[in-house]
C-alpha cells in the first residue's frame, strides 16, 4: 500500500508510475474519494464538537430534542463515512508499488534488460529436452498425475524424486549457512495475509481457495506470503534488523492467466516445491540487501554449475508489490533458451504498510520496515540440471554438491 499523503500531495508521481507499469487504474476517482472522505470527516468532527459543547450544561427540553436530532445526524454521518472509508481503502489496495528509478521502462518482458551472463554452456551436439531423456522417462509420471489430480500435476519416482529432494535440502543448507533462520510455515493462510503481501485483491484468480465461505483459507503460491505475514502488526527492535528467514514449502498456483503456455511437461504446474528467502530491513539498508540476496542466488547456481543470466524486469513486467525485481534465468540447452529460475525483489515499505510492520528509528519514531524476497530455487531448477548434465547415452550426471544427498552420482 502506498502512503495516502504521498498520493494526495504528488499525484503526478503516482500517475507516472501507473503509466510506466501500463497499469489501468482510475487515480482521479481515488483522489475524489479522498477529498470526500476528508471533508466528511471534518464535518463529523464539527458535529461532535457541537454536541460536546451543548452537553456541558443542564439542557432544557428543547435542547434535549435538538441533541437527539444532532446525535441522529452524527450517527448517519458516521455510517456514511464508514462506507466512504471502505471504498477508499479498497481503492488504495488496488494501486501497485512505485517502480524504482533504476527500473527499465517498458510494457512487457520483451523490454527486460539482461545485466549479466555467467557460465559456459555445455557442448552438446544434439541436446534433448528433459522430457525426452531416456533415463528420466521411467521416473516422471505425467499421465498418472493427470488421472489423479488433472492437468499440470505429476508424480516423480525413485532417483528423480530423490534428486528433487536433494536439491531442496541443499538449498536449505546453503541458505541457512548464510545466516537465514529456517521457518516451517503454514501453507494455508487467511485472506489478511494475501491482502497484506499484495497478492489480493488483484491476484485473487491465481489462488486456490479452501472451503470458500466456511474456512476462508487459501493455499500459498509462495512461502513469501506466510513468512512476510509472520511479523504482521508488530513493532520490531531496530537492533534486531535485518531479520532474515527462509522456508521450503509446497506452493500452489492456478495459472489462470497462462492458458496455452508451457503445456508440455512440468515447467509450469499447479503444485511445486520452492525455497524462499525473506528479509525485514531498515529502509536505508534494503537496496544493499537486495544485492546481497542476488549474490547468494548467483553463488548457489554457480555451485550447481548451471549457466545463467541476470535480468532486470521492466516496469510493465514487475509484480504488483515490487519496486524492483531481478530475475535469475538458467540455461536450458534442450530448449536453447534461458528460463526463469528465481526472482529477487525489493518491495520497499509496500507490504509492511499493509501488514503494519514497523520499527523504532534512531529518532524514536515508528517507521515501516522494508521487506525483500528472493526465490532461491524451485522445482524447475531440477529440469535445468537434467538438461545441462545430460550425457550422450541419455543418462544424467548428478551435480557434485548434490551427491552427498542423493548418495548416487548418476541417473540412468
Amino acid at each position: 500500500m502506498l502512503d495516502s499523503s504521498l498520493i494526495r500531495e504528488h499525484p503526478e508521481l503516482i500517475q507516472k508510475a501507473l503509466r510506466d507499469r501500463a497499469f489501468d487504474f482510475d487515480l482521479r476517482a481515488l483522489l475524489t474519494l479522498d477529498e470526500e472522505r476528508r471533508a466528511l470527516l471534518q464535518h463529523l468532527e464539527g458535529l461532535r464538537a457541537d454536541r460536546n459543547s451543548r452537553s456541558k450544561e443542564k439542557p432544557s427540553k428543547a435542547e434535549i430534542t435538538r441533541l437527539k436530532k444532532l446525535s441522529e445526524t452524527i450517527k448517519q454521518t458516521e455510517e456514511k463515512l464508514a462506507t466512504l472509508l471502505s471504498s477508499y481503502h479498497d481503492a488504495l489496495l488496488r494501486i501497485p508499488n512505485i517502480p524504482d528509478k533504476s527500473v527499465p521502462i517498458g510494457k512487457d518482458e520483451t523490454n527486460n534488460k539482461v545485466l549479466k551472463k555467467w557460465g559456459k554452456k555445455p557442448a552438446l551436439k544434439k541436446p534433448l529436452e528433459y522430457l525426452d531423456l531416456p533415463a528420466i522417462q521411467p521416473y516422471l509420471e505425467l499421465d498418472r498425475g493427470a488421472r489423479t489430480s488433472g492437468a499440470r500435476f505429476y508424480y516423480l519416482r525413485g532417483p528423480l524424486a530423490l534428486l528433487e529432494h536433494a536439491l531442496m535440502r541443499y538449498a536449505v543448507d546453503f541458505i541457512t549457512a548464510k545466516g537465514f533462520e529456517l521457518l516451517v510455515t503454514p501453507i494455508l493462510v487467511q485472506e489478511s495475509a494475501l491482502l497484506g503481501t499484495g497478492y489480493f485483491p488483484n491476484g485473487k484468480q491465481e489462488v486456490y481457495a479452501v472451503n470458500p465461505g466456511q474456512d476462508n483459507l487459501y493455499l500459498i503460491g509462495t512461502s513469501e506470503q506466510a513468512i512476510t505475514a509472520f511479523h504482521q502488526q508488530e513493532l520490531l527492535e531496530a537492533d534486531d534488523l535485518p531479520r532474515r528467514y527462509t522456508a521450503c514449502t509446497p506452493c500452489f498456483r492456478r495459472e489462470a492467466g497462462s492458458y496455452g503456455k508451457d503445456t508440455r511437461g512440468i515447467l509450469r504446474v499447479h503444485q511445486f516445491n520452492k525455497v524462499e528467502m525473506v528479509v525485514f530491513s531498515k529502509p536505508d539498508d534494503s537496496w544493499k540487501i537486495l544485492q546481497e540476496m542476488i549474490a547468494i542466488s548467483e553463488e548457489f547456481y554457480q555451485s550447481l554449475g548451471i549457466p545463467y543470466q541476470l535480468v532486470a524486469l521492466c516496469a510493465g513486467d514487475l509484480g504488483f508489490q515490487s519496486a524492483k525485481t531481478i530475475d535469475i534465468e538458467g540455461w536450458f540447452p534442450g530448449q536453447a533458451r534461458y528460463r526463469e529460475l528465481g526472482s529477487a525483489s525489493n518491495t520497499t515499505d509496500f507490504q509492511a504498510r499493509r501488514l503494519n510492520i514497523r520499527f523504532k528509528n534512531t529518532r524514536g519514531e515508528k517507521s515501516f520496515v522494508h521487506t525483500l524476497n528472493n526465490t532461491v530455487v524451485a522445482d524447475r531448477a531440477l529440469l535445468a540440471i537434467l538438461e545441462n548434465y545430460q550425457q550422450k547415452d541419455g543418462s544424467v550426471t548428478v551435480p557434485t554438491v548434490l551427491q552427498k544427498y542423493t548418495r548416487f552420482k548418476k541417473v540412468g
